[in-house]
């Protein structure tokens, strides 16, 4: 599935984060969100870490790999 992290365009924010200059990062995962970001390399990280399947394998504690 794609993971893609991009940079939150302003029609996305809130009129104070816009005013403060906040920057947020996005990370998608097949077209849904799910991950926000103050810092571009929060995003990636968890985007290295849905890619590496750790996530995964935390969410189904009790099957092995082969099972699943």
């Amino acid at each position: 599935m794609e993971i893609i992290v991009k940079e939150r365009t302003e029609d996305h924010m809130s009129h104070d984060a816009i005013n403060a200059s906040v920057t947020m990062w996005d990370v998608l995962q097949g077209g849904v969100l799910v991950g926000v970001y103050h810092r571009e390399s929060d995003a990636l990280a968890y985007k290295q870490l849905l890619e590496s399947g750790t996530l995964e394998a935390l969410s189904h504690p009790n099957v092995s790999t082969a099972q699943r």
